[in-house]
């Protein structure tokens, strides 16, 4: 499995704001922080903004926190989230995908059952779990 830039970008801004969790963060510091664009950031901020992952405030003050405790935000869910529009393969999508063998495959079953014990084992952590050596990490990026 590979996960798409945004899924990878989105849990690291989860991270961030994990350990900068009493405060509102810039956008721009996130940015800066990971070498992300803060356009990627941005669509990324409203995406979890939308699933009420984090709270954006605009303005001079504005910037983004965690809308819940890091215990309440399920990796395994966020991920199958972000992940949601992309299917693991072209049988997988809506529309069946364009595969002369898509009736009679047994690889789709196979596939279908890594893809769902993958998410299984993500299920079983929180964005806590990642964030449990808060001091490691907010020295990994300068902060005191």
């Amino acid at each position: 499995m590979e996960l798409t830039k945004f899924s990878d970008y989105s849990l690291r801004t989860l991270i961030y704001l994990g350990i900068n969790e009493e405060r509102v963060v810039p956008l721009l510091e996130i940015s800066e922080a990971y070498s992300i664009s803060r356009n990627t950031l941005a669509k990324i901020s409203n995406f979890l903004s939308q699933h009420e992952v984090i709270i954006s405030s605009r303005g001079n003050q504005g910037g983004v926190r965690l809308a819940k405790a890091a215990e309440d935000i399920n990796i395994g869910t966020l991920v199958r989230k972000t992940e949601s529009h992309i299917p693991l393969v072209e049988c997988f999508a809506s529309d069946g995908g364009s595969c002369c063998i898509n009736k009679c495959c047994t690889l789709k079953g196979v596939l279908r059952s890594a893809e769902n014990a993958f998410y299984k084992e993500l299920e079983k952590y929180s964005l806590a779990d990642l964030i449990t050596g808060k001091s490691r990490i907010r020295e990994a990026f300068g902060i005191g």
